[in-house]
């Protein structure tokens, strides 16, 4: 009897110093999270993070500052990245292999689900893109969506993964496409190819074979003459841990490789003008890039409100280029064939593009994006409806 008193009085002790601790942790939590800093920019996922957003009455009536504020102590908890691993590990113990919208499949990489788009977004950059055709007809215009690895690589997901056909949406939208509009077939050039390093294992770009193979479908109906032009393959990075990976906290088994594709011939020059930034390069390429956490970054520096490519083509032909991030290693393939590229990420540029195709007299436009931005994204229906 005396025993069982000692036991329940230690254990009862146990719970109280264990309650205690966790008590004083969970305030050094809750008051390092007051205290700290916000960080603006997550190096490890490559995004802005949510911002605090400003009280007002009418946002907290309508539910958009409770949604806004939620989101930003997400993005701002202390050791966000350390988190997410621990419950991403505690999610594979309990057989599961789905985090944070990323899944673990097989031959190691990991694939960003394709969520379920905005019809609202599509219309409207739809209805904009149309508008736009219409009013330069004598712009000569092309149209890719490349499909991301979970449409090209469907073989390699989980069992069971329920997926939307990112191939239905982007069929139905270049069906819905003005017929002056040349749509370009990115799914067909990438799907016969789909058991090579098309796409990053870690990262949600393609790889530079992925962007190389959906080129040479483009050439065709861009009227590029490709024949003669070969080039040297140079691997720049063999360490490359992309967004997916801190994304899911999935720990990749081993990294990516970057690629690089040189032109032979040595007339092939250019001066890059990165116009907001006030900077000019001789190369398409940013090795600093290549130390740092977002090594995708070596092609062209990133994403830039406004880029111009002056090159030494002969070709009387000047590209304007409407992109994402996944145009970033496509680009340094069309230098051959254009005398000035101008290059508009419309998550940035807010000037007037009336006034730019004029100043550039331009001939061509290509829009390039990958489906889960453009089935999102909604910033290009603004560039082109010049609001």
């Amino acid at each position: 009897m005396k025993n069982k008193k000692y036991y329940d009085k230690n254990t009862k002790a146990y719970y109280i110093i264990m309650s205690s601790v966790f008590i004083v942790f969970l305030a050094i939590i809750v008051a390092f999270n007051i205290l700290k800093k916000d960080i603006k920019f997550s190096e490890s996922e490559n995004r802005i993070l949510a911002k605090k957003p400003k009280f007002k009455v009418e946002k907290l009536v309508e539910g958009k500052f409770t949604k806004k504020y939620e989101k930003y102590k997400i993005d701002q908890f202390i050791n966000r990245d350390l988190w997410i691993e621990i419950k991403t590990n505690f999610d594979k113990m309990l057989g599961r292999n789905k985090s944070n919208g990323v899944y673990l499949s097989k031959y190691n990489y990991l694939i960003e689900e394709f969520k379920e788009p905005n019809s609202n977004a599509i219309k409207s950059n739809l209805d904009a893109i149309n508008k736009f055709s219409d009013k330069y007809k004598r712009i000569r215009q092309h149209f890719i969506i490349a499909p991301n690895a979970i449409e090209i690589l469907e073989n390699n997901l989980p069992i069971f993964a329920p997926t939307l056909s990112q191939k239905k949406y982007i069929d139905n939208f270049k069906d819905k496409l003005n017929k002056n509009v040349n749509f370009i077939d990115s799914y067909k050039a990438l799907k016969v190819h789909n058991k090579e390093y098309i796409y990053y294992k870690t990262d949600h770009h393609w790889t530079t074979l992925g962007s190389y193979y959906t080129f040479l479908e483009a050439a065709k109906s861009m009227d590029l003459n490709i024949d003669k032009i070969k080039y040297d393959i140079k691997k720049v990075s063999n360490s490359f841990f992309g967004t997916l990976s801190s994304k899911s906290g999935y720990k990749a088994k081993e990294a990516d490789t970057i690629e690089i594709y040189i032109p032979q011939d040595k007339n092939d020059e250019y001066v890059v003008n990165y116009v907001e930034e006030q900077k000019k390069s001789a190369s398409l390429y940013d090795s600093s890039k290549l130390n740092i956490k977002d090594k995708y970054g070596v092609f062209l520096g990133g994403n830039h409100p406004l880029t111009k490519i002056k090159t030494t083509s002969k070709e009387d032909r000047r590209l304007l280029i409407f992109k994402d991030s996944y145009a970033n290693n496509f680009i340094p393939f069309l230098t051959p064939h254009f005398k000035e590229i101008v290059v508009i990420d419309p998550r940035y540029y807010y000037d007037d593009i009336d006034k730019l195709i004029e100043e550039e007299s331009i001939t061509d436009t290509l829009f390039l994006y990958n489906a889960n931005t453009f089935f999102s994204d909604t910033s290009l229906e603004l560039v082109l409806s010049n609001k």
